[in-house]
């Protein structure tokens, strides 16, 4: 229930800081098969590269001319240079340390050597240089592959329906729990379902981030194009795999007359800034009631821009003009994700992730003199609809909430139900749909578990859903629907009924129970109206692809909040 659907059998989120084993060490000097963008290399009589301990070893003569670098050695100073695309690296023999650039340092794996007056590099210094590298020590090969290639050979395994392939050769081992090869599979085939024949792969880009290299690609089909991105480890293990809309796909929207923005910075003086824009009507009576915006899960911005949407934009312009201010601002996993990974991400949870900023953000409106501190509103959507009271409850102290496609359930019978779905769509021929549920009951039965472990106890506990255990207690600990019951300001819960992440006919019934003592709560559910409240019903309808296709809040969602606000006295 997020921007990115949650599926952990389908969707394959960008995922960074993830470690990857070192290979097994076979003894010094165990030569290897080495290959450049799948060509093995021949190497001169002795000159072969090979193990040392866990480090392989490249003469860096004959690889660097197949790879097109300008290798330059000064013997007097022991001064290694390389040169690729503008790119200049340096290292010393007998060194670990590379300067990229002239002015950032990276410690390698191993050292530079010379040997037989060959120079022989640690295999982790074509990472630094932006390619992708990998290493099976069952095998003894080693390889490197430039960006290009790497994405090329991706597609074209999925264009030739080689999704076993790809998955056993390039996922990495958390991606392999997340997503089989029939997931992969459904997503795929859902794709080219709504853009027709695969064309050709061009303008391949690649940048360096948290120790992995994210590869990107315009992807033309019949149809139309997509980007898709591929984050990689530095052991050549895709960890990260997401097709999108190029950027300029989401429709254009203007800011409309007799609206204002204005840049602010929610949790100034913390140890977590974020940047973010408050919208105000131009020329307004004051003081005026605000909202604050928050997101669902995934690392988002502050416009909640998801494949071709932008609801945060659409909302917060669609207020102002009725007389609201809006303030959104990026997510704190969007604008620090090296927080939110490896070992620093153990102990995240939703308090971190969106809580504390969602009070931070209401903070900041109550102390602006243009803002009534008493009609401050929340609007929480997907994920942020189901936190809604716990913000409130911890210090938000809001004059009412907004509740766009939450739920007051435990997100992970969402993500279940979510999963359950997409594998009853299945085939019952498809030998995967059998193993897919086996697989899903397996986390189904650890999820249960939970109510019996103890915060701690989580920590250690294996992953749920390709979700950390203790990032569910924590949040199972401050029940939403135990929290909403306690609720008697006013509650507006909206739901659209063609949304297949959170349930029309279970999770907004639901609420209507919750909050059967609310007084000042209402109800209003959207015929025709997906998760994000967009109306779709073309080509992939009622699957990830339909977020693939431009769209905007439906107007009368927005006219609904704001003379829902309006009204409030």
């Amino acid at each position: 229930m997020s921007k990115k659907i949650t599926f952990f059998l389908v969707c394959i989120l960008l995922l960074g800081g993830w470690s990857w084993p070192a290979p097994a060490a076979h003894g010094a000097g165990l030569t290897v098969k080495f290959s450049i963008d799948n060509e093995v290399l021949k190497f001169p009589a002795g000159g072969n590269p090979y193990v040392t301990g866990n480090t392989v070893m490249v003469p860096i003569g004959t690889a660097g001319k197949t790879l097109g670098l300008e290798v330059v050695y000064s013997k007097k100073d022991k001064l290694l240079q390389l040169s690729r695309n503008g790119q200049q690296i340096s290292l010393k023999l007998g060194s670990s340390e590379v300067l990229i650039n002239g002015k950032d340092k990276l410690v390698m794996d191993g050292k530079a050597v010379q040997q037989n007056n060959r120079i022989y590099v640690p295999l982790s210094l074509f990472n630094a240089m932006g390619l992708v590298t990998s290493y099976d020590s069952a095998s003894a090969q080693a390889a490197v592959n430039t960006p290009q290639n790497y994405l090329k050979t991706v597609v074209n395994l999925l264009v030739s329906e080689k999704f076993e392939v790809l998955f056993q050769r390039y996922f990495s081992e958390d991606v392999k729990k997340a997503l089989p090869a029939a997931g992969l599979q459904q997503a795929w085939e859902s794709t080219a379902a709504l853009f027709g024949e695969f064309i050709k792969l061009s303008n391949v880009t690649s940048h360096s981030e948290n120790g992995q290299i994210i590869i990107a690609g315009k992807v033309s089909f019949l149809k139309g194009d997509l980007v898709i991105t591929t984050a990689v480890n530095s052991s050549g293990k895709i960890i990260g795999l997401r097709f999108s809309l190029p950027a300029s796909s989401a429709p254009e929207l203007k800011l409309p007359e007799g609206v204002t923005e204005e840049d602010v910075t929610v949790g100034a003086g913390t140890a977590h800034p974020l940047k973010g824009v408050l919208t105000l009507p131009k020329n307004a009576a004051h003081p005026l009631p605000s909202v604050v915006l928050v997101q669902g899960s995934g690392a988002s911005d502050y416009d909640e821009t998801a494949y071709a949407y932008k609801p945060f934009r659409d909302i917060a312009y669609g207020l102002a003009r009725q007389g609201i201010a809006v303030i959104r601002y990026d997510k704190r996993n969007h604008a620090y994700p090296q927080e939110f990974t490896g070992a620093a991400g153990a102990r995240i949870t939703v308090k971190e992730e969106t809580v504390e900023d969602a009070i931070a953000a209401a903070k900041l409106l109550k102390q602006d003199n243009r803002l009534d501190p008493g009609k401050v509103y929340l609007t929480g959507h997907s994920l942020g609809g189901m936190l809604a009271p716990r913000i409130d409850a911890d210090g938000g102290d809001f004059a009412g909430l907004i509740l766009l496609a939450g739920t007051p359930r435990s997100l992970w019978e969402i993500m279940y139900d979510q999963n359950k779905a997409f594998l009853d769509a299945m085939d019952n021929a498809n030998p995967l749909k059998a193993q897919g549920n086996a697989a899903l009951d397996a986390e189904l039965t650890k999820a249960k578990s939970l109510s019996a472990l103890t915060l701690e106890q989580a920590l250690a506990a294996p992953d749920v859903f390709n979700t950390p255990v203790y990032y569910f207690k924590e949040m199972d600990s401050h029940n939403t629907a135990d929290l909403a019951r306690k609720l008697t300001k006013p509650v507006l819960v909206l739901q659209g009924s063609d949304d297949f992440q959170v349930y029309a006919d279970k999770d907004f019934p639901l609420w209507k129970e919750v909050l059967k003592g609310d007084a000042a709560a209402s109800f209003k559910l959207y015929p025709g109206l997906n998760h994000f409240f967009i109306n779709y019903d073309g080509a992939g309808a009622g699957t990830t692809a339909e977020y693939n296709i431009p769209g905007m809040v439906d107007s009368q969602v927005i006219t609904d909040i704001g003379e829902w606000i309006k009204a409030q006295q």
